[in-house]
């Protein structure tokens, strides 16, 4: 165990780091191969991931805006071309029991006014109908 007067510690680390980033892969929903695992979402729950947007969504009345009603809230995020908006629904992971929750409006600030443009859902690929929302402004 002992060398020259110094102990083999090297020996001891690399296995014990080895296992550490074992760990660490594995909470974070990764194997070794580095693919992700499918998620089984609790009872009453749900897994994080991205959906597909539930039905048609609203346009502010000044255009910068789109938003709908999304059951436990996500995040909404676009990517914009001068021909179409894609939109990208992300809902977090939500525990047992705990998809009894409010309807949240869930929204994204355009950087240009939809004007013509299309909007497509990432997820599911299909264009959605916008539905103008003349009777609130967009909020800043």
């Amino acid at each position: 165990m002992w060398s020259a007067g110094r102990p083999t510690t090297v020996r001891r680390t690399i296995p014990v780091l080895v296992v550490l980033l074992v760990a660490t892969l594995a909470a974070c929903g990764t194997g070794a191969s580095g693919h992700a695992r499918a998620c089984v979402p609790p009872a009453g729950g749900r897994c994080a991931a991205d959906v597909a947007w539930p039905g048609p969504i609203e346009v502010s009345a000044d255009g910068l805006r789109l938003h709908g009603i999304v059951l436990c809230g996500g995040v909404l995020h676009a990517v914009e071309t001068h021909e179409r908006v894609t939109l990208r629904l992300h809902v977090g992971a939500m525990g047992p029991g705990t998809l009894s929750c409010a309807r949240v409006d869930v929204g994204v600030r355009l950087d240009a006014p939809l004007g013509s443009r299309t909007v497509v859902d990432r997820v599911s690929g299909h264009e959605l109908r916008v539905a103008r929302d003349s009777a609130l402004p967009s909020p800043s």
